[in-house]
């Protein structure tokens, strides 16, 4: 069975789950009703008799257009009364309503004759966590990035002090993510390697997916070369290249590490292009450290593209070396 057609099976079960679940809910709120308000339970006797009344009109009665019209008048008398009676005793009026997680397609899954965008959202998210779940690296927290293990000394090259400018990364990181919305600006982290440019860009990719956010996480290398690789026929059952488009948050890692050809290079702007043109945030981290090193490897339309992010500078040395002694510099 295709990966397609197994994300679209999870995804069925999902929203049956979701009916199951809201049935559930509605069932817990009537038995509450009940206790709560004596003259519901009377009500709803009389209306569930309108089964019985319906198909006795139909056989027996000769005017059974005014009757048919008649039990209707009684019904929605009767639904009115339980709404007044859940407004005096401070309830909602509709709180008895059907529930429904996505009022467009009544849990369905589909709306006018095709799929819903809550359904195509479901599948969206698990083929997410599948390709998520083959990157073997766990999200950090902005608690668990320390300072310092960035020496409080003037950068050589560029002048500033280097734990002050990690300092604002971090801030800027941290406010990124409290205020993530799409659409947004994407980021570009750049510095030598080892300087926190993945924890901080997994940092704000926690508190993403905790407001609800699909996000994919994956370096630029491997998904390139899953894009190669359906392109060509050789994994044709999914769409990496529609997933690492349409997704809320894309983290892009280890820019400059992958190959250079054509492909790669085409793959690249065009998923880069699609997603600034979307509004959709896209967290860069490269090892490459200045503009002229992009210059150098890339073309101009993708430059130029770039320019349009927030650049974020990395300074200092490689911190894993400080985490692995255990040395933390005052």
């Amino acid at each position: 069975m295709k990966a397609n057609q197994i994300l679209y099976i999870k995804a069925e079960e999902e929203i049956r789950r979701r009916r199951e679940i809201n049935s559930e809910k509605l069932l817990l709120r009537k038995r509450e009703i009940e206790t709560a308000i004596p003259e519901y339970r009377a009500i709803q006797r009389e209306m569930a008799k309108t089964g019985e009344k319906l198909f006795a009109i139909i056989l027996n009665s000769d005017n059974a257009k005014y009757e048919l019209e008649k039990l209707q008048r009684e019904n929605l008398a009767a639904q009115e009364v339980i709404k007044n009676l859940l407004i005096q005793n401070r309830y909602a009026p509709d709180y008895l309503a059907e529930i429904y997680t996505c009022e467009k397609c009544r849990d369905t899954g589909v709306f006018q004759n095709r799929r819903c965008s809550c359904f195509k959202d479901i599948v969206k998210r698990l083929a997410s966590e599948e390709l998520n779940a083959s990157t073997p690296i766990k999200l950090s927290g902005f608690e668990l990035f320390d300072l310092n293990f960035y020496p409080a000394q003037t950068d050589t090259d560029s002048g500033v002090n280097i734990r002050n400018k990690m300092e604002r990364n971090l801030n800027f990181c941290m406010d990124y993510a409290e205020n993530f919305h799409i659409p947004c600006k994407g980021i570009l982290m750049l510095g030598k390697t080892g300087l926190g440019k993945t924890h901080l860009s997994l940092a704000i990719a926690k508190v993403a997916i905790a407001k609800g956010y699909s996000v994919i996480y994956g370096s630029a290398p491997d998904l390139l070369r899953k894009i190669e690789k359906e392109h060509f026929g050789k994994e044709s059952d999914t769409d990496t290249a529609e997933l690492l488009q349409k997704a809320d948050l894309l983290i892009f890692d280890d820019l400059g590490a992958e190959f250079e050809t054509p492909f790669y290079t085409s793959a690249f702007y065009n998923l880069l292009n699609s997603r600034i043109n979307a509004g959709l945030p896209l967290i860069i981290s490269t090892n490459l450290t200045q503009k002229s090193e992009f210059d150098k490897r890339y073309n101009d339309r993708i430059v130029s593209r770039l320019l349009t992010m927030e650049w974020l500078k990395f300074l200092g040395d490689d911190i894993r070396v400080g985490k692995k002694s255990g040395s933390m510099l005052k």
